[in-house]
């Protein structure tokens, strides 16, 4: 029996489009535990390590325009690796991570516009690898990772306005290093990663407004560990990592987690098997991957791979939807389609853009069909092409 899941469908605007990944260039050096973010339509590769573990204070910046990468100037603070950072309000921050004497505690504000980099207040926790790093609402979230005494599980807010920190309540689950983490609806999240041979699968929530955690249903893929991750549109994405081996899996997977019904949802998995500490960013709705290492034969990659979450503007407005209307959404036995226009061709596609037979008589029999999510691409006689996201239960 079909279960019974709560979503409401998307337009293409804010849909996921099934697009093959395309190679574009590749980073000046190949790195693993890169900080990336995007600033101002622009990518940003910042410290990371080479070779078995050189920390560097690079700054590479790439052009989506040109497709091309620019060195800018070293980073100012110590040469690091394993360290984490986001973009906000048009600033890049970035700190912790390690060298190979030291735990940092440190954190930096990037300025695009003159490209100088301000240090903030240092946190007052421990100085630390692999943390998580959330901003949200001019608070940055910070905790998690590993020190020279072992794995962590406590939490700390900063006031970006008040330039102040304070300690929140710990992860209600093990200290961990490597986890996941992202904004996503109203509040952050965090979880997986791992904690000596324990690669874990749990997946939290911290609530903004009442600085209190909430345990969500566990991923539903294998236990993960050293992947990248992002926050965009309101949702949250991971990608590529360890498996629940702390070795490389065949296929570089990309989940996309749904906050307001808690629920993960697999997309094309990127060229190739998974990489360890990897990096992405978002730009005009396409997410870049870059870098990490190949855990199969130990290669540290500069190689950069894009994927398009939603249809270039130019394409999204050919296909915007014009007096059509389709439902129930979420979808049992059948879905209705209506329009004030006829419509010549209707198509039901996977998310991973392979057509679903079904009939059409203004009305689609979706008993047949496997739950999941998909793509209703309507043709009508004007060939106007509307893309819609349903569910069917």
């Amino acid at each position: 029996m079909r279960k019974s899941l709560l979503i409401g469908f998307l337009l293409l605007s804010g849909a996921t489009v099934a697009q093959d990944w395309e190679s574009v260039a590749p980073m000046p050096s190949g790195k693993h535990h890169p900080v990336t973010f995007s600033l101002d339509g622009l990518g940003y590769a910042i410290t990371g390590t080479e070779g078995v573990f050189t920390p560097t204070r690079d700054v590479f910046q790439y052009n989506p325009e040109t497709n091309e990468w620019s060195t800018l100037p070293l980073f100012p603070g110590a040469a690091r690796s394993f360290a984490i950072g986001k973009a906000y309000n048009g600033k890049g921050y970035l700190g912790f991570g390690a060298s190979t004497s030291a735990y940092f505690n440190d954190i930096w504000e990037y300025d695009p516009t003159t490209e100088q980099w301000t240090p903030l207040t240092t946190c007052p926790c421990s100085g630390r690898r692999h943390p998580a790093m959330i901003i949200k609402n001019d608070k940055m979230y910070v905790g998690l990772g590993d020190d020279a005494n072992g794995d962590l599980g406590d939490w700390y807010v900063y006031d970006m306005a008040n330039d102040s920190w304070a300690q929140a309540p710990d992860i209600p689950g093990d200290g961990r290093h490597h986890p996941f983490q992202f904004d996503a609806g109203d509040d952050v999240y965090t979880g997986m990663g791992h904690s000596g041979p324990v690669i874990y699968r749990d997946w939290y929530r911290f609530n903004v407004t009442t600085n209190q955690w909430e345990q969500m249903a566990d991923f539903p893929g294998e236990a993960r560990v050293a992947g990248t991750q992002f926050g965009w549109q309101g949702k949250g994405y991971v990608l590529s990592g360890d498996g629940d081996d702390h070795g490389f899996m065949e296929q570089g997977e990309f989940w996309e987690y749904d906050s307001e019904t808690d629920e993960w949802t697999q997309l094309p998995s990127h060229p190739g098997i998974s990489r360890w500490a990897p990096g992405s960013f978002v730009i005009d709705g396409a997410v870049y991957f870059l870098a990490g290492q190949n855990r199969q034969n130990g290669v540290i990659l500069n190689d950069m791979w894009k994927y398009q979450l939603t249809a270039p503007t130019s394409v999204a407005e050919a296909k915007t939807p014009s007096n059509i209307s389709i439902y129930p959404n979420p979808a049992y036995n059948e879905l209705n389609v209506l329009s004030d226009v006829a419509i010549q061709q209707v198509r039901l596609l996977s998310i991973l853009g392979e057509e679903m037979s079904l009939s059409y008589d203004n009305i689609l029999d979706v008993t047949q069909i496997p739950s999941g999510i998909y793509i209703i691409e309507t043709t009508d006689k004007n060939n106007t092409i509307t893309t819609q996201k349903i569910k069917v239960l």
